[in-house]
């Protein structure tokens, strides 16, 4: 009897992350308005009650889908301690990059409906924000006035070096189909992925113009 519960709830919590992913997908293609709770169970292949019944509206399906979004993210760019501890600091920097850069690949998403919600403006902005957005900026900070009084970063801004590295590692992805039809390259194939963040870490770090 245990295991037929303990199997049910597995179920429970593998569908909830199918509908939660999907919902992501849809609010990053069509934006909050213009998604629907049918279009999202459609993806996922169940009835619209079960969505509804689960997440009781939109709006709050939209909240849990953010917060798992920003809970995939910590997941997803964690670093082994134990790695970690064999790296110097400009190792653990790269490193973070590269990760951020195939994260980036893996969820355009993410990055969609950031712009969205930021253009748009909304109570769930603020709620994104205050709950997800500026903690994770708050976090990095120290990092980024760590890097920057070693040298690793220029003596500019945090937000110049946050905002320049966000959007320098997610925009190839989130223009995925313009770089495919102007480069034709699929954005998401690994060697792709790669060379994106090999490029980064030679234009922060290996880069030096003539004088």
């Amino acid at each position: 009897m245990e295991d037929g519960i303990n199997l049910r709830e597995k179920q429970r919590l593998r569908t909830r992350a199918q509908i939660l992913d999907a919902a992501l997908d849809v609010f990053s293609k069509k934006g909050f308005d213009a998604a629907s709770v049918r279009d999202i169970a459609a993806k996922v292949g169940v009835n619209h009650g079960l969505i509804r019944h689960h997440f009781e509206n939109k709006d709050k399906l939209w909240k849990e889908a953010v917060a798992f979004l920003f809970e995939r993210m910590e997941s997803e760019l964690a670093v082994d301690p134990d790695e970690e501890a064999q790296m110097n600091e400009r190792e653990k920097l790269e490193h973070n990059i590269r990760l951020y850069v195939r994260y980036c690949a893996r969820h355009p998403e993410h990055a969609r409906i950031m712009v969205q919600q930021s253009i748009h403006g909304s109570e769930r902005f603020t709620w994104m924000v205050k709950n997800f957005i500026k903690p994770q900026h708050q976090r990095s900070g120290k990092n980024l006035q760590k890097h920057r009084d070693s040298g690793l970063w220029p003596d500019i801004s945090d937000v110049s070096i946050a905002y320049i590295l966000v959007a320098a590692a997610q925009m190839l992805f989130v223009l995925s189909e313009e770089v495919a039809e102007v480069y034709g390259i699929d954005v998401s194939d690994t060697k792709h992925v790669e060379a994106h963040a090999d490029a980064l870490i030679k234009l922060f770090f290996n880069h030096q113009a003539p004088s």
